[in-house]
């Protein structure tokens, strides 16, 4: 598990802001890009919430050898709706948040995916503005529409309320975190403790595995 304590997660903000220039849920807020990616059926008995980090290795991890399984097992078998939620711990990983959010609908998923699976090469890149808008770049996204997301402090604003809103609601203090029907867990627990959890929430929605 990946956290940052309040003071480093700000100071990591305020860097960011002096840097130049799948299927989308519901949001509450007004602006519809801040809708969260999901997968599965709508009416699924269990929602599994996911909260990452853009940057966080233990995400990439959990993106690699956990979360395929989930799908696998209980979103492609209906027995699940899976919702992902970016919770951006750091500067850097707050501008990919801002252009996944902003990428066309039908390659914001893959903008995501990618940015996980290749998590090392832009995240360690010596220019990572450049190497996250090559990688936007291939979603779709024009330069000035990218260089418009990297600057939209509206957008970044609802992207930090989402966050805190997590915080406040699920407990959320690290990443990767799960949710599911309401109760966290680690998302890096084992697959033995997941599958109960999930189990447990199916019984309690009285839907037999």
């Amino acid at each position: 598990m990946f956290s940052l304590s309040r003071r480093l997660v700000l100071t990591a903000f305020s860097v960011f802001l002096m840097l130049p220039g799948m299927a989308r849920a519901a949001a509450p807020a007004e602006d519809p890009r801040l809708a969260d990616l999901t997968m599965g059926r709508a009416d699924a008995p269990v929602t599994i919430i996911e909260y990452s980090s853009y940057t966080c290795p233990h995400c990439a991890t959990f993106r690699q050898e956990i979360r395929p399984w989930l799908i696998a097992t209980f979103v492609k078998t209906g027995r699940a709706r899976l919702v992902f939620s970016d919770y951006p711990l750091d500067g850097l990983s707050m501008a990919a948040s801002l252009l996944v959010h902003s990428a066309p609908p039908e390659t914001a998923e893959a903008l995501s995916e990618t940015l996980f699976s290749e998590q090392r090469q832009w995240g360690m890149a010596q220019n990572p503005r450049k190497a996250l808008s090559a990688l936007a770049g291939l979603a779709g996204m024009s330069q000035k529409a990218i260089d418009a997301a990297l600057d939209d402090q509206a957008l970044f604003q609802g992207i930090l309320d989402k966050r805190k809103r997590a915080a406040k609601i699920h407990d959320v203090d690290s990443t990767p975190t799960l949710v599911i029907n309401g109760r966290k867990i680690a998302a890096n627990s084992s697959r033995k403790e997941l599958t109960e959890m999930i189990e447990a929430a199916e019984a309690e929605a009285k839907v037999k595995p």
